[in-house]
């Protein structure tokens, strides 16, 4: 999935909005946007991880504060904010599917 949504309020309401630098929120955005193309999750990798924050050069920098944000497991950073939209996302999706499949059976 290619689409995300963004809830303003939601992210003005965030520690992540109220406690990190500009550097900081840049970084973390940049990860939840990778955690969603990828399906969720990064790799637990230190260039993948500097490569997704948009700046190789700063990640070192940001990386602590950044990643507390996420959780590990299996080997990959996770974000249950990510893994709750993910989840209606496909809801959504599977439910869109069904209709259409069985639209496409009454016409018949």
């Amino acid at each position: 999935m290619t689409g995300m949504m963004w809830w303003i309020d939601r992210w003005r309401k965030s520690t992540a909005f109220t406690d990190m630098t500009l550097e900081e929120q840049g970084a973390y955005r940049n990860l939840l946007e990778e955690a969603w193309l990828r399906g969720g999750a990064i790799p637990n990798n230190r260039r993948v991880l500097a490569r997704a924050s948009g700046d190789v050069t700063r990640w070192a920098k940001v990386e602590a504060k950044v990643l507390r944000k996420f959780y590990e497991s299996g080997g990959e950073y996770r974000h249950e904010t990510i893994d709750e939209l993910m989840a209606k996302a496909e809801k959504s999706a599977n439910k869109q599917r069904l209709h259409r499949q069985m639209s496409l059976v009454t016409r018949r």
